[in-house]
């Protein structure tokens, strides 16, 4: 969860009312402990839409076939 690490910082950087997107791992919604690190860090607008994909069969990095595009506001 390399992305947890950024949460703090992309929040400070943010303006008000700026949105925050990243790479997330997840395939059809948010852990608790994702939820729980995006509010810590000051995030309250959390929210996210599925996206079906395609990756190819002989994919090391996504073999699901759906992912996470995260929409979180400040």
């Amino acid at each position: 969860k390399n992305h947890f690490l950024f949460f703090d910082e992309s929040y400070r950087l943010l303006k008000q009312h700026g949105v925050f997107t990243y790479y997330s791992d997840e395939a059809k919604e948010f852990s608790k402990q994702h939820i729980t690190k995006l509010k810590n860090a000051g995030f309250s607008k959390i929210d996210w839409s599925s996206c079906k994909v395609e990756p190819p069969k002989d994919s090391m990095y996504w073999r699901k076939g759906t992912i996470l595009a995260p929409i979180i506001v400040k």
